[in-house]
């Protein structure tokens, strides 16, 4: 681990881009999340919305706004003066131990896999997703959206990106289950199946069997396998539905008359507790792991705060050497 982080910050990513981007950097440094941030996309002009006590901490690195959502993702490669480009070059060179964007899934897993490179042994990079569970245990969705279509040795590779990712939440021991319609041998499709019979044969990975979608949350998840496709769809929902209960249960607490309010007011703690817990912006981001360096991809409607959290979580990666714990599993 280097004496210092340096974390890579892509200006342009995102939604709430640069505004959201930049006070988050600004969030993280005065909160001591990071050690330096290399503000790819920003120039020397920024220092005015800085705080001068931070103008030593940021690096202007030179870079351009050009891909936005509609990028076809293997056109970043042509892009090389993008923000997306340069800081995934800056990794591979070494200049920055960490690249964090929160702009296109594709062109970020597109210059990830081919500039930086994929880790030998690693099939197809991954996005890993924390989610949250019953009694405040935190489990891994891998894939969260980066390969739609999989063939069943590629499998292997997301398992163990998932359990290297659940070790750097703390999860000892991570098992290994495959999301599927139920949990008996017969069921599912070929695919499945046929992931399953490699995964028993596997030593490094903990095979637990199917889980079907309502499992997902119980105790005893720890790593959920499945396509990308699946996965993302899988986590819309999951988001939806949060934000669509929060909603509601506000509504009908507006409603609701007197007792309603002191309802909520009693359960104001548990309430707060609860949002939090579906928050994204509190995981701030999550990584393609099985690339060959550290990037983090943080939500597309990322504002300062999740941009700050995903700042945090990217020194933590560096900090944990999360690259080398893959190499380990493999």
């Amino acid at each position: 681990m280097p004496e210092k982080a340096r974390i890579g910050l892509d200006l342009f990513g995102g939604d709430n881009a640069p505004n959201a981007t930049l006070e988050g950097a600004i969030f993280a440094l005065k909160n001591n999340f990071v050690d330096s941030v290399y503000l790819i996309g920003g120039d020397q002009s920024l220092k005015e919305k800085i705080p001068e006590e931070l103008h030593k901490k940021f690096i202007f690195i030179k870079a351009e706004n050009t891909v936005t959502n509609n990028t076809k993702p293997t056109d970043v490669l042509k892009l090389k003066t993008s923000s997306i480009y340069i800081g995934n070059e800056m990794m591979k060179n070494g200049e920055i131990d960490a690249f964090v964007s929160a702009g296109s899934t594709g062109a970020l897993l597109a210059a990830g896999t081919f500039v930086c490179g994929r880790i030998k042994g690693i099939d197809r990079p991954a996005l890993v997703i924390p989610l949250p569970g019953k009694k405040g245990k935190v489990r891994v969705l891998v894939d969260g959206g980066a390969n739609a279509e999989l063939k069943p040795k590629h499998f292997v590779s997301l398992a163990k990106e998932g359990i290297a990712f659940a070790k750097f939440l703390g999860i000892e021991n991570p098992k290994v289950k495959i999301l599927n319609i139920g949990t008996e041998e017969e069921k599912g499709t070929k695919l499945v199946k046929e992931v399953s019979e490699i995964f028993k044969e596997d030593s490094k990975i903990v095979y637990d069997g199917f889980v079907e979608g309502r499992d997902i949350f119980e105790e005893n998840v720890d790593v959920i396998v499945t396509d990308g496709f699946t996965g993302n769809t899988v986590l819309k929902t999951v988001e939806g539905t949060a934000y669509y209960i929060l909603s509601e249960l506000k509504e009908k607490i507006s409603k609701g008359g007197f007792f309603a309010k002191i309802g909520a007011l009693l359960m104001k703690n548990a309430l707060k507790g609860l949002k939090s817990s579906l928050d994204y912006r509190q995981y701030g981001g999550t990584f393609f792991l099985g690339i060959n360096g550290i990037l983090v991809k943080a939500h597309g409607s990322s504002d300062s705060e999740a941009i700050a959290n995903a700042l945090k979580v990217a020194q933590k990666a560096v900090e944990e050497d999360i690259v080398s714990k893959i190499k380990e599993l493999l």
